[in-house]
């Protein structure tokens, strides 16, 4: 599959979120608005919990359907 609504495999979601947070990790070390940062990187650990959550359970879904 391709285009827009091809399924993205979970090792590059992890890729994704890995870079965004050593992104505000980096900014965090230079000082600048450290509770923002640290927010930020709060909220997309949260996010990428809950991705792998939903993968799991599309997963699951899909062997019982079989």
């Amino acid at each position: 599959m391709s285009g827009a609504n091809a399924p993205v495999a979970m090792t590059e979601i992890v890729e994704i979120y890995v870079a965004r947070i050593e992104r505000h990790l980096a900014r965090l070390a230079l000082g600048h608005d450290p509770l923002g940062h640290l927010f930020a990187i709060e909220h997309l650990a949260r996010a990428a919990r809950a991705e792998r959550w939903a993968a799991e359970r599309q997963t699951e879904r899909e062997r019982t359907e079989r």
